[in-house]
This record gives C-alpha cells, sequence and structure tokens, in this order.
C-alpha cells in the first residue's frame, strides 16, 4: 500500500487527528503539531478511496437484506401500527408475535446514516478525480474526518509484513 499506514495508524491512535495541510493533501496533528511522516496526498488518498467502494456495496446488501426480513405482512414493517383486519386485531391481543417499534426505526436510522455516508464518500471521489495528477487537493475538515475513518479501518485490516 503507497500510505504511510504505520505512522499514520501510530498516531491517530495516540491521540492525533487529520487535518486539511496548507499545501493540499492531510497530515496527522497533535497538540504539539504536526506528525512528521504522517502527511497523505491526493494521490494516496485516491487509492484509498478507490479500495473502499467493495465496503459501500458490502453494507448496502446486508442492510437491505436486514429491512427485508424486518417487513412483514401486517402493520407497517411487521408492527402493530397500521395492522388492520383480523391480524392486527390477533397482533394486538398477542396471540401473533409483531415487530417491535425500535426495529423499523434503526433500520431507517441506519439506512439514512448508509446514505448520507454514501453521498460523502462520491462527493470525495468526485473531488480526487477532478484533480490533475501531480497537484494536490484543498480538504475541509469534514473530508479530513471521512478519510481519516477509511485510514482507521484500513489500519485494522492491515497486517505487519503485507507492505510488499
Amino acid at each position: 500500500m503507497p500510505l504511510p499506514l504505520l505512522a499514520i495508524a501510530a498516531a491517530l491512535a495516540a491521540g492525533g487527528t487529520l487535518v486539511p495541510h496548507a499545501a493540499g493533501g492531510l497530515i496527522v496533528s497533535t497538540a504539539g503539531g504536526f506528525v512528521a511522516g504522517t502527511y497523505v496526498s491526493t494521490a494516496a488518498i485516491a487509492s484509498l478511496v478507490a479500495g473502499g467502494v467493495g465496503a459501500i456495496g458490502a453494507g448496502a446488501a446486508l442492510l437491505t437484506g436486514a429491512a427485508a426480513s424486518a417487513i412483514g405482512s401486517a402493520g407497517i414493517f411487521g408492527t402493530t401500527v397500521g395492522a388492520t383486519g383480523l391480524t392486527g386485531a390477533l397482533m394486538s391481543v398477542g396471540l401473533i408475535s409483531s415487530t417491535p417499534i425500535w426495529v423499523p426505526a434503526a433500520i431507517g436510522g441506519a439506512t439514512a446514516g448508509l446514505g448520507i455516508g454514501a453521498y460523502k464518500y462520491y462527493q470525495l471521489r468526485k473531488k480526487l478525480t477532478a484533480t490533475p495528477a501531480g497537484q494536490e487537493a484543498h480538504f475541509t475538515k469534514a473530508e479530513a474526518l471521512t478519510i481519516e475513518r477509511l485510514l482507521r479501518l484500513a489500519a485494522k485490516r492491515e497486517k505487519p509484513g503485507d507492505e510488499a
């Protein structure tokens, strides 16, 4: 991997945060200032973001399957809310089980969070592909936070000795 992942992971674990650099790109910053050896160029960020596409697809597939299993034939998302007829009456008395109302609410919140994250990821990829080769992009603090999360995820997956 072309990133100085070990140095970045260590600096982030020690309490540093990824911040925009004045020259473009990102760097880890602590209370004492910038951490040497943790500068991440736009090209390196683009390679990290390009590798993360599969994670979003897998998360969307998992969420879609969870939502499909939570939706029942009675009421809204299998709850007693909106259940009608004999099924609604049996659910109200407790003879037929129903999904608690918090389950579809949690699924809706997770879906909204995934949508927002996917949109941020899309905007970041668009910015990286629009940056001409050899030049550095200037990032916002929100973009730096998104990239920091990607780096932390990549650092967890990286095993010692995989630098080749």
